[in-house]
């Protein structure tokens, strides 16, 4: 019997990531999944074979390239689908030095470069008619009254690209500029290249997308869906749309210049009052509102890996018109905001409420999909409504993470039992986000405190964000030095595996670090508890991140520590003494 072949897809997410998933698996592909969260609900898809844990890209990107290279070595996938910007910029980056038999799902450079900066989408735009928002470069000297000059408010400012090297798990923001007070003080903050930003004027409207599947530069199978609520320019309830021939005949344009090959998403915006519309950006590579065109039966996914591994083009596939599809959980939040907003009026708010419920009528009649529900594969949907209600319940009652964690004293037995048992001293590692605030404070401190300790514990400090080498703010120094502290040549560490496998404890501050562990150390053995749990109290407590709050908030929040880490020490010693 001829083996299955695999598919390695590379994300975790409940919507591009979970269509490629399904769209596979339903064909007998075996697929293979690289997430960031390991606890994503998506990897529990019944399509997925197994579950691999990537190294993140860091540092030049040794051990992601070594990991890659043995994972796909040893499986022998026959193709690689990322579902974004942070995987896919490594793999096109690294695709010479990767294992050659694996088809890599990634553009080429002159469709990476022409897709995924947004000042070069504009220009290719431009240069075949596609109509842009009114726009303009960012550039030196600029102030209020130059860029005033040429745009009117509101105005929208970028960055040309949404990830890019080095910090590459850092997605840029977009602002909605309303004032030229707001406008002149997002001016004079920059620090970076002028050239890395420019303005749009605000196009009214609702956004739509016209997705393609293309082969050196033809458009092989193309879909349209239209956002049906929208809320600060993103949306989780769409339908599909018959195609717009113009609109088609733009993507064609755009493609056909770069002689694309791939799966792509044009986002467009649609003024239906006049019926204009124009280019916001492109997507090349699987989108957020792609379960949509899977479900209505375009099959994206599977016709890519029918192009580039099987080598034949799928025939159009027509599709039905006003079929929607809502990812309920993101939906359901943005419902929330967009009736706060509405201000106090409790009937518009009802009202509002009602008719977003309402909706929930097409999916009785067969009219609506569900990103993460379906009947065939109902297992990602529960566990993401689970994890919504247990975290909901954490919130409301956060004392049922001391009955999850090792208590204090069961911690400290477990570190004199290591130091007994090995005669090394035990490892603690402080463990925050970003490693430039919190956990750095706490571990100089501790070591301070500590030193006569030092044969039996000693302290080290990560960070859960993928970044290395970032500096404390320089609030943080000084609050730092007020207690005798000198965090000036302090540098962030991201928690690896080498650095957890290493510890005996790891003390964290607040409930987000504990989701953040969790999510990427799932199977965790290492016992971890709370800093504040070395208090005599019941009492959960947290410390809160004190970033951009001001000295005062940094100088509270490491006097907080200094007490938690002084009540740590005595614990230790009254071990000792028993």
């Amino acid at each position: 019997m001829a083996q299955r072949k695999k598919a390695l897809v590379v994300g975790d997410d409940t919507r591009s990531f979970l269509a490629t998933v399904r769209s596979l698996g339903r064909q007998g592909i075996e697929v293979h999944a690289a997430p960031y969260n390991l606890r994503a609900p998506a990897l529990t898809s019944r399509y997925i074979t197994q579950t691999h844990r990537i190294p993140y890209y860091l540092d030049g990107g040794a051990d992601w390239l070594h990991a890659m290279q043995k994972l796909l070595s040893e499986h022998q996938y026959a193709i690689v689908i990322p579902c974004e910007e942070r995987s896919l910029l490594p793999l096109y980056k690294h695709q010479h030095e990767l294992p050659q038999h694996a088809v890599l799902a990634i553009p080429s450079q002159q469709a990476l470069d022409a897709f995924f900066d947004k000042i070069h989408t504009r220009q290719l735009a431009t240069s075949v008619g596609v109509p842009v928002a009114k726009g303009r470069l960012l550039m030196t000297g600029d102030t209020a009254d130059t860029v005033l000059a040429d745009l009117a408010l509101p105005i929208i400012f970028k960055q040309r690209k949404s990830y890019s090297w080095p910090e590459l798990y850092i997605r840029t923001s977009v602002k909605v500029i309303d004032s030229r007070s707001q406008l002149n003080s997002i001016i004079l903050s920059l620090d970076k290249g002028f050239d890395d930003f420019f303005f749009e004027e605000m196009f009214p409207g609702r956004g739509l997308g016209v997705s393609v599947l293309c082969q050196q530069g033809e458009v092989l199978q193309a879909f349209e869906h239209h956002r049906a609520h929208e809320l600060g320019g993103s949306s989780y309830y769409r339908k599909s749309a018959p195609l717009d021939a113009p609109r088609l005949a733009a993507v064609t344009r755009m493609v056909k210049a770069v002689g694309y090959t791939g799966l792509a998403m044009f986002e467009f915006k649609l003024n239906e009052t006049n019926d204009a519309w124009i280019l916001l950006e492109v997507n090349a590579r699987p989108w957020g509102s792609l379960p949509l065109p899977v479900a209505v039966g375009v099959d994206f996914p599977y016709q890519l890996y029918q192009l580039l591994v099987n080598h034949q083009p799928p025939s159009p596939i027509s599709y039905r018109a006003n079929i929607y599809a809502r990812n309920v959980v993101a939906d359901l939040w943005q419902m929330r905001a967009a009736s706060q907003a509405l201000g106090g009026s409790s009937a518009k708010k009802a009202i509002y409420v009602f008719k977003w419920l309402a909706g929930y009528a097409r999916f009785i009649i067969g009219r609506e999909h569900h990103d993460a529900f379906v009947w065939s594969d109902p297992r990602p949907a529960w566990v993401e409504l689970k994890q919504v209600v247990q975290q909901r319940l954490d919130s409301i009652n956060p004392q049922r993470y001391l009955k999850q964690l090792t208590t204090a004293s069961d911690a400290i037995q477990s570190l004199t039992s290591f130091t007994q048992k090995t005669g090394q001293p035990a490892n603690v590692i402080f463990v925050c986000q970003g490693n430039i605030c919190r956990s750095p404070f706490a571990q100089l401190l501790a070591r301070q405190l500590f030193s006569q300790q030092s044969h039996l514990i000693q302290f080290g400090s990560a960070g859960m964000l993928p970044r290395n080498a970032r500096r404390s703010p320089g609030d943080a120094i000084t609050a730092a030095a007020t207690m005798g502290v000198d965090m000036r040549t302090h540098q962030s560490q991201c928690l690896t595996d080498e650095i957890i496998f290493g510890a005996q404890l790891l003390i964290i501050f607040d409930t987000i670090n504990l989701y953040a562990v969790f999510d990427r150390f799932p199977d965790l053995q290492c016992p971890i508890v709370f800093l504040s749990s070395f208090e005599s109290t019941d009492q959960l407590k947290i410390v809160n991140d004190p970033e951009d709050q001001g000295v005062d908030h940094f100088i509270d929040c490491y006097k907080l520590i200094n007490k938690y880490l002084l009540d740590f020490k005595n614990s230790i010693l009254e071990s000792g003494n028993e």
